[in-house]
């Protein structure tokens, strides 16, 4: 029987969802017997097929990734076991389209800890008409909307420094700077492995070497880049805690 399966008869359907959550939580992580507690659960309470209670089986999907990424990493064993999940309940890739792309984003940041670092295709669009120097590489560039503020106003961030490693999750509760910014338009944030790059839509591009000097501060949804007068405030337009944390173990591997 699968889970889908469980969702009919008189039963209460939310209670069931919920306690499959538990035991999928259970163990306090992934682990290979998983998707087989799982199962052994949908056996137990036996109930007659209803309707295809999709939002259901997503929920509890959403639980076996939200245990993942607790822990602020993908393991090559977890990322087998969610495939496990999501096949017996039925889910199609196109159901959790945006679980997937979180997963793809914690499992980039995972290999960068691991110390393979992504790559941008040439022919990416963000890359359009931004010279590089022989050797320099460009690593990840994500869009932003980019503005211009005079102080970060009490939200300082989580500062990057030079050769110190990212902490796990710390910028995951900062929140960039909102009142009093000018609204500069919006572009692309490249991440070199000399140098971070701003390609706005429009106007010069802009560029701050890795350096000891460098005044760089990280946010859930952003980058702060700390002029001798003024911000710059980068936006990330993915709306996703993982950028920030891609960015940050990218920015700690590079600025050494």
């Amino acid at each position: 029987m699968g889970l889908k399966d469980l969702f009919g008869g008189g039963r209460k359907k939310d209670e069931l969802v919920e306690k499959a959550k538990e035991v999928i939580s259970a163990d306090g992580k992934l682990t290979p017997q998983t998707a087989a507690k799982l199962k052994a659960f949908s056996d137990e309470n036996e109930a007659a097929l209803s309707d295809d209670k999709t939002r259901m089986r997503k929920d509890i999907y959403n639980k076996a990734v939200d245990m993942a990424k607790a822990r602020g990493k993908l393991s090559e064993g977890e990322a087998a076991e969610l495939a496990k999940v999501q096949k017996f309940l039925a889910l199609r890739d196109d159901q959790v389209e945006k679980t997937k792309f979180d997963l793809a984003r914690l499992r980039t940041v995972t290999e960068i800890r691991q110390g393979k670092l992504p790559t941008v295709a040439p022919s990416n669009v963000a890359l359009r008409g931004v010279p590089f120097d022989p050797g320099e590489k460009a690593h990840y560039a994500v869009q932003v909307d980019i503005q211009d503020r005079a102080s970060p106003s009490g939200m300082p961030g989580v500062q990057v420094k030079w050769a110190t490693p990212y902490t796990i999750n710390s910028a995951r509760s900062h929140s960039l700077p909102t009142e009093g910014a000018k609204e500069l338009g919006d572009g692309y944030l490249i991440i070199s492995s000399k140098r971070l790059v701003l390609r706005p839509t429009q106007g010069k591009m802009a560029a701050v070497a890795y350096a000891p000097e460098a005044n760089l501060f990280l946010y859930s949804d952003g980058l702060r880049i700390e002029r001798t007068i003024g911000n710059n405030i980068l936006r990330f337009k993915s709306k996703s805690d993982d950028t920030a944390e891609i960015v940050g173990e990218l920015l700690a591997a590079l600025m050494r």
